[in-house]
């Protein structure tokens, strides 16, 4: 994809520190790689910027929609028209829908790669931190026995381990579930060792 860098788009230009938003965890998990242009130089995107002045040009060419299901006819109509029947100059005068369905197809050539961060933050009296991951918060359950302590979380994707700052002493490790705000520790101090009983 190739976008500009807005909030929709990406999170890498924002004010604080939060990974990937939700667009940029979809892309990640189809193997899509992500482009964003250069922050105030619109001409990045300028074929789409050209699209829109065309999509404006042949909307207003027409009598004005009164609802929206009339403009949403109108929008469809354009799509049809531009992708389907309008003979393009970049494409040798054919059409879009010519062009790909007659053309070898694209298939990604590398892989986007696995998001390491880290966070420092200090255990809620509740025994709670939280973590954003795909654009939302989500609370980890950590423990009271930890309360007010400061913790280091390290967070690849969904996968967060979490230790004491003091000492290095990891104390739980998650795998988020987009499907729960709050998260319950896979793993946390005191538990006996994986595969033992």
């Amino acid at each position: 994809t190739l976008t500009d860098n807005g909030l929709v788009f990406t999170a890498r230009l924002a004010g604080r520190k939060g990974g990937r938003n939700a667009f940029e965890k979809v892309l990640y998990t189809y193997k899509i790689q992500q482009k964003n242009g250069r922050p105030g130089h619109p001409q990045t995107q300028g074929k789409i910027e050209r699209f829109h002045q065309t999509l404006k040009k042949w909307i207003t060419a027409r009598p004005p929609a009164k609802t929206i299901g009339e403009l949403q006819e109108q929008l469809d109509e354009f799509r049809d028209y531009y992708n389907i029947h309008r003979p393009h100059r970049a494409l040798g005068r054919r059409s879009p829908h010519h062009s790909y369905t007659t053309g070898p197809k694209a298939s990604p050539s590398d892989n986007p790669k696995q998001e390491w961060r880290t966070r420092n933050d200090i255990v809620w009296d509740n025994g709670k931190v939280t973590v954003r991951y795909a654009g939302k918060l989500f609370h980890l359950g950590i423990g009271r026995a930890f309360k007010r302590q400061k913790v280091l979380m390290v967070i690849a994707d969904n996968h967060v381990i979490t230790s004491l700052a003091e000492t290095g002493e990891v104390v739980t490790e998650h795998y988020i579930d987009t499907a729960r705000d709050y998260q319950r520790p896979y793993w946390k101090q005191g538990d006996p060792p994986q595969g033992t009983k």
